[in-house]
């Protein structure tokens, strides 16, 4: 009975921890802000009511029904007593291929407003996953902060056990208190960079921004094997941006079309029915065009289309211009989150570990007398520092990272 309890409390634990790594994994995290984030909601809002227009591209415009009291005497004020009565409803038919024009055009609208809205979907996930890599950051140097706290009050300890015996000089104990007590200040300036990504993560998950964000998993950084090159021609395919933009010229020549169709002629169509005191009723059918050659009108039609071809071109050059920009972008991206994947393998590999050598071979020889006070603290203030960069270092590479994977439009295989 006591090893089932025991069991199902080790299950019920692990299950919480599992829960818990959930919570404050990166994934949930970019969940919460798709689904919360308010921007997104108006980008959506934004959609459907593109959608929405389609339809009424191709609707016509509304039919006039006009009634008319005719003949009335001047003797009498009451319109009825008229000896003749007209009914009559118009219509207006647009020429063939306008309206198809008008789809066309909000169709493409409807494109443009899709990519434009995974853009900023884009966006939001490349600022979640860079405010999580400044917490994760924040977090560790904290860490670091607390466990030389811990080793230099260990120091302390060690360096009054020598004083009490006059092995060492009360100057000793003075200097590492006041390296305690600078720890203890850049302490406060750690949980201020801690705080406020914490603050713009919330704030891009809707939630109040002193929600507080658990400790973050360990993070392992994955080998940089990307080729700028194949990104580059990746990210002209990819980016919503420029298909965004691109769908912007599939618009201009819509609305270009539209504006050519404009010199052909409406139709339209329509019907009358008269009533007429003492006479028998009679009826007509009215038919028209317009006339869109007419001088007052021709010109306004020149310049409508003259205004669409010159849209179109702006648009196909802009096209063109993010195309070369996108690809600087990638290379730029690219260079930088190289060099800070660089610095942070040296730092892991290299420089922190013969950092900790050196300072616990210094702390042997100085407790046997073999070397002075100020090579210890000197090697210890390098230690920190290093450790600081090195996390300092994994927040910059993965926050150009991120940036990259905004910049081709897609994420990599591993978030790390």
């Amino acid at each position: 009975m006591k090893f089932r309890i025991l069991l199902l409390t080790h299950f019920i634990t692990v299950l919480l921890n599992a829960q818990q790594t959930d919570s404050v994994s990166l994934a949930s995290f970019i969940n919460q802000a798709l689904s919360a984030n308010y921007k997104l909601k108006a980008s959506r809002s934004s959609v459907q009511a593109t959608k929405a227009r389609v339809d009424q591209a191709t609707m016509w415009e509304a039919p006039q029904v006009a009634v008319s009291m005719m003949d009335n005497p001047l003797t009498s004020l009451n319109p009825l007593n008229g000896l003749e009565r007209e009914y009559s409803i118009t219509q207006m038919i647009p020429f063939p291929g306008k309206n198809a024009s008008a789809q066309n055009a909000a169709q493409a609208n409807v494109a443009f407003a899709e990519d434009l809205y995974s853009a900023e979907e884009r966006v939001i996930i490349a600022e979640v996953k860079k405010q999580y890599a400044m917490i994760y950051s924040a977090q560790r140097r904290i860490d670091v902060n607390l466990a030389n706290q811990d080793l230099l009050k260990q120091m302390i300890a060690s360096v009054r056990s020598k004083y009490s015996v006059g092995l060492a000089s009360q100057a000793d104990i003075l200097r590492l208190e006041i390296e305690l007590s600078k720890l203890e200040n850049q302490r406060a300036n750690l949980e201020h960079d801690l705080r406020v990504p914490e603050a713009m993560l919330n704030t891009l998950r809707a939630l109040p921004t002193t929600t507080p964000v658990a400790k973050l998993p360990e993070i392992t950084l994955s080998s940089f094997s990307l080729n700028k090159d194949d990104l580059a021609v990746w990210a002209v395919a990819q980016r919503r941006e420029l298909s965004a933009m691109k769908n912007e010229v599939e618009m201009s020549k819509a609305e270009l079309a539209m504006a050519q169709r404009e010199r052909f002629p409406d139709l339209m169509i329509g019907g009358l029915y008269k009533e007429k005191t003492g006479m028998p009723d009679t009826w007509e059918v009215m038919l028209g065009i317009s006339i869109p050659i007419a001088p007052w009108v021709s010109g306004k039609i020149g310049g409508r289309i003259e205004e669409n071809e010159y849209k179109l071109q702006r648009s196909e050059a802009l096209v063109s211009d993010m195309e070369t920009m996108v690809r600087f972008e990638v290379i730029d991206t690219w260079t930088k989150a190289k060099a800070h994947w660089e610095q942070a393998e040296r730092y892991r590999t290299s420089i922190i570990p013969n950092a900790q050598q050196t300072l616990e071979s210094l702390l042997s020889a100085y407790q046997t007398g073999k070397t002075d006070f100020l090579s210890l603290i000197d090697s210890f203030r390098m230690l920190q520092m290093y450790k600081m960069e090195y996390y300092m270092e994994i927040s910059d590479y993965l926050m150009h990272r991120y940036d990259l994977e905004r910049a081709i439009g897609a994420d990599f295989e591993t978030n790390f």
